[in-house]
């Protein structure tokens, strides 16, 4: 007698058929899942790159301190974004920050001055570095903000940029924030453009007066022609 008749073995072989296409339907079911989360998952981090509404930038920075309200400790993930916003700096937490740093802003007719400065080198980056005097680190990518709070007490933020794959790269991102600065205005609501301006306009106007006057001492005969223009030609130097 046979051990397995035909109905026992197509029997045998339809179960594995069916367990095989199940099989393939889960395999199928994961993969279209895994393709949602990556999906997701991107979508996230495309949206957290975009800065919040009516912002023009956002900017990926470590947050190096300056601020009263906010100390930096080693236990404390640096990591924020700043927004570049029509009227202000806005700096905000991200996930990993949100423990400690709730935000702050900066409006731009408080700032004083912004200067992109040489970040500082650690010890490990030193050692890992592929240039014997560490040029490909030493790079001016640190932004610098002197501004006044509600107090007139003035401080200095800094914030390292992390947009950008190197620190290089981070260097010339720095270079282009500031070119958007000067393009949309911005640098022209300074509190410290402001008081250039005035001090231009008041310097103007003191030379003006100086220049009238030795026009009168020219007409009345007191100095000479060639004295007038001289001395007219170092006063417009000072504008």
């Amino acid at each position: 007698m046979a051990l397995f008749d035909k109905e026992s073995i197509s029997g045998a072989l339809g179960k594995a058929k069916g367990l095989a296409g199940k099989a393939a339907e889960a395999a199928k079911t994961g993969m279209e899942q895994t393709k949602t989360m990556v999906n997701e998952k991107m979508e996230q981090s495309k949206q957290s790159k975009l800065p919040q509404e009516g912002g023009l930038i956002r900017y990926e920075v470590t947050y190096k301190g300056g601020h009263p309200d906010f100390q930096l400790e080693k236990k404390k993930s640096p990591y924020i974004v700043l927004d570049i916003m029509p009227d202000r700096f806005s700096f905000l937490a991200k996930p990993q920050s949100e423990d400690w740093f709730t935000g702050f802003e900066i409006p731009y007719n408080k700032v004083i001055s912004l200067e992109i400065v040489e970040r500082v080198i650690s010890n490990t980056e030193m050692l890992l570095s592929s240039s014997n005097n560490n040029s490909d680190l030493k790079q001016k990518n640190v932004i610098e903000i002197k501004y006044l709070d509600e107090a007139g007490d003035e401080y200095v933020v800094r914030n390292e940029m992390l947009t950008g794959f190197t620190v290089m790269g981070q260097a010339g991102v720095c270079q282009e924030m500031l070119d958007l600065l000067r393009t949309k205005g911005i640098m022209k609501q300074f509190k410290g453009t402001e008081n250039n301006q005035s001090n231009n306009a008041s310097g103007g106007d003191d030379v003006l007066k100086q220049i009238e006057k030795l026009a009168s001492l020219k007409e009345n005969g007191i100095i000479t022609e060639e004295e007038f223009n001289q001395k007219k030609a170092v006063l417009l130097e000072k504008l």
